[in-house]
């Protein structure tokens, strides 16, 4: 794919996250799609965070994060190609279900293979309210 398809192909996918759009979702990643979040909650010593599997498993975690998550806020967007992989870059900041404010710069790497999106890395580094001395 060319760069421009590949951007295309992200801002397909972009649209239908944001909706939790799960048709439109499985038009744009594989039938074996992953996504493997590096971070895992408060007590958790798990240093790989979880894996989700399938369109299903992506769109119950937006709609978890869309029901429990208050005044949230995406700024500095930057994406790009590069050969087989897209990458974006993001600031999201808001009010997570415990009430705890949080402020990461995240970056989501996705692997692109035949026109498909096949799997998402996602890293966050910032503050949360975890990390408070108090929580």
């Amino acid at each position: 794919m060319t760069d421009a398809q590949l951007l295309e192909l992200m801002a397909r996918y972009r649209l239908a996250y944001g909706a939790a759009d799960e048709k439109t979702l499985a038009a744009v990643v594989s039938d074996d799609f992953q996504w493997h979040m590096h971070y895992s909650d408060a007590g958790e010593m798990n240093a790989t965070g979880k894996i989700l599997f399938g369109v299903e498993a992506m769109v119950q975690e937006i709609r978890r994060r869309q029901a429990s998550w208050r005044n949230l806020q995406y700024e500095n967007l930057v994406e790009r190609a590069a050969g087989d992989f897209i990458l974006q870059m993001f600031t999201a900041s808001g009010i997570d279900e415990k009430d705890r404010p949080f402020h990461v710069n995240v970056v989501d790497v996705y692997c692109v293979s035949q026109g498909l999106i096949t799997k998402k890395d996602t890293y966050w580094k910032g503050t949360w309210g975890r990390f408070d001395k108090d929580n």
